[in-house]
């Protein structure tokens, strides 16, 4: 196997945020003003600067927004902010364990929130003093509960009978969309299925991890898928990074890459489409948090291109690249960037591609115009790729 991974630019019209960030600073100002209120809605504003407007009272003090498959019901009082949202209904069969599971998730990984019983109803309940309502504290019970909600419903309905409260409000990927991604999906399961045969034959397996990790990501990054398929691909990587030995994690997701061959065209076109959401899922990434979040694969790419571990190199940078679109929402002069490196280390032969994903990195870093790669025998390809 002389070539890297391919690539292919997500079928996303755009990575960007809708993220407003001069209203956080509206926030906080309110907040150390004691305008208490003015900071709720500036957080709210903050998410989505029509959020107010479409869903909100005249008096700008009950809203309810939708999340995926919930409800967010946000009400402020002269003194208190509350936060509900209406979960699921227990079933008849299997109240014992599902309510053993919110027990669970009550105690982890909810932190602030809380899920309550009320009936036959669950429902997600937050409440404070206004005085108490910091920017942090709010936005970040505001992430708590949208996140869990929407990643634990499809378990609690599929394992234990319970009936969803609100339908969400999705778009189906259209015909023409959805065969793209099915054709994509399928074959970055075959090409993780030759590179894995490949490292297995060649008794280097330990990079497995890197592949499997690599794929999955890629799968989120090229079609973004939602509903099961995404909480299961989102699980499955969590899986990647446990305390297991290294072994048993490779094991793991070769099982789960399998379990994704299987999948018919059916199951796999009912989680692709979009939801209506709250709170993003994704942090929105700034050149900063972006040169941090890179400092370890960098320097670890370094050693490794130093010492002509080429193969690894080129994973390990993959890994960080992938990493950026998996958790962040990427700005476009960024994402052009990346996709512009990503796209050149294409199918390279893993010399090439290490060293053209270690300039393209390095470029974005100090924010070159052109850039030098650390092997001098490309100095002068390499050169001419961000002029």
């Amino acid at each position: 196997m002389r070539y890297a991974l391919s690539f292919e630019e997500t079928l996303l019209k755009s990575l960007r945020s809708r993220i407003s960030m001069e209203k956080w600073n509206d926030a906080k100002e309110a907040y150390e003003e004691n305008y208490y209120k003015d900071t709720v809605l500036s957080i709210i504003d903050y998410v989505g600067r029509d959020l107010r407007k479409k869903y909100g009272n005249d008096t700008n003090s009950y809203f309810k927004i939708p999340h995926g498959s919930i409800v967010v019901e946000i009400e402020i009082t002269d003194t208190e902010l509350h936060i509900k949202v209406p979960f699921l209904k227990i079933g008849e069969k299997h109240k014992i364990p599902l309510l053993r599971r919110i027990a669970e998730v009550n105690f982890y990984p909810l932190n602030l929130s809380q899920i309550k019983l009320k009936g036959n109803l669950l429902n997600f309940h937050y409440s404070t003093p206004l005085h108490l309502c910091e920017p942090y504290k709010i936005y970040y019970v505001l992430e708590e509960i949208c996140h869990n909600a929407d990643n634990l419903d499809d378990e609690l309905i599929s394992l234990f009978g319970a009936k969803p409260l609100h339908e969400p409000k999705i778009t189906f990927y259209d015909k023409d969309l959805l065969d793209k991604a099915w054709q994509k999906f399928t074959s970055l399961l075959l090409e993780a299925e030759v590179f894995i045969h490949y490292f297995d034959e060649k008794r280097i397996e330990y990079f497995n991890w890197d592949v499997i990790n690599i794929t999955l990501k890629r799968i989120d990054y090229l079609i973004a898928p939602s509903g099961k398929l995404r909480t299961d691909i989102e699980h499955q990587i969590k899986c990647l990074y446990a305390k297991e030995d290294m072994q048993s994690r490779i094991q793991s997701g070769k099982n789960f890459l399998n379990t994704l061959k299987s999948m018919s065209k059916e199951d796999f076109a009912a989680d692709m489409y979009v939801a209506e959401t709250f709170i993003p899922i994704k942090s929105r990434s700034e050149i900063e948090s972006i040169k941090r979040s890179w400092e370890k694969p960098f320097e670890t790419a370094t050693k490794e291109i130093q010492n002509r571990q080429y193969t690894a190199a080129t994973l390990t940078l993959l890994i960080a690249f992938y990493d950026l679109f998996y958790y962040n929402t990427i700005e476009d002069d960024i994402n052009n960037k990346i996709v512009k490196v990503l796209r050149n280390a294409d199918k390279k032969v893993w010399e090439e591609s290490a060293n053209l994903l270690y300039a393209g990195m390095e470029n974005i870093i100090k924010n070159k115009t052109r850039t030098q790669n650390i092997a001098s025998t490309t100095k002068g390809f390499l050169s001419k790729l961000f002029r």
